[in-house]
């Protein structure tokens, strides 16, 4: 399984298959993986609420090989922390929303993965490059009980980015993303006067 054929089983299907050795990328993979990634990129845009931020190539690949490798690394138990580590690098934090939807295209399995990583120990090095990633890419990471450790000035200060965001806070009732001001008036306003039937108890949680 290469990086381009994963990331459309990925997309399409909601599966993961990865290769049970690994090897580096080919020059060619990696230049479908581009084009994929930026046909997944046009057609996301229409469930993007307004204008959606532009799409940021070197993040986006960045994210569908890390999603690539933390799935590769479930199943290959073998490798050690120093090799977790170089298999899943870290990325600049996002300082543009072009960044930050970018990556999403991937990072928004984060989930997902952590899911498939639950019989690891906590302090598993897999799971804690996971938990890490989550934690710096707060706009993927909704619902995984996580708190961002990297201010959200990214996603708030983009409409798209922040109705998205609001929507996904929404869906997964995760009230901890609600301690940015901005976060909780739009979460409010989105609810309306429909809170008890999109988030049972939201207001009970928020009495003063």
């Amino acid at each position: 399984m290469i990086l381009s054929s994963f990331i459309t089983t990925l997309v399409q299907d909601g599966q993961v298959t990865v290769a049970a050795v690994v090897n580096p990328f080919s020059s060619d993979d990696l230049a479908d993986a581009h084009n994929l990634l930026l046909e997944y990129y046009r057609n996301d845009l229409t469930d993007m609420p307004g204008q959606a931020p532009g799409f940021d190539a070197d993040t986006a690949m960045w994210a569908a090989q890390f999603v690539y490798r933390a799935a590769q690394l479930i199943m290959l138990r073998h490798i050690d922390e120093n090799g977790v580590y170089q298999l899943l690098p870290l990325h600049d934090i996002a300082t543009e929303p072009d960044a930050v939807y970018s990556a999403d295209l991937c990072l928004r399995y984060l989930p997902d993965l952590l899911s498939l990583a639950k019989g690891l120990a906590p302090a598993d090095p897999l799971v804690k490059r996971i938990t890490q990633t989550a934690a710096q890419w707060p706009f993927s990471s909704t619902g995984m009980n996580i708190q961002p450790d990297i201010p959200v000035n990214v996603i708030t200060s983009h409409p798209s980015l922040l109705q998205a965001y609001t929507d996904r806070i929404i869906a997964s009732k995760d009230a901890a993303r609600c301690s940015d001001p901005l976060v909780m008036t739009t979460v409010k306003a989105s609810l309306g006067n429909y809170a008890d039937l999109l988030w049972p108890g939201f207001h009970d949680s928020f009495r003063d």
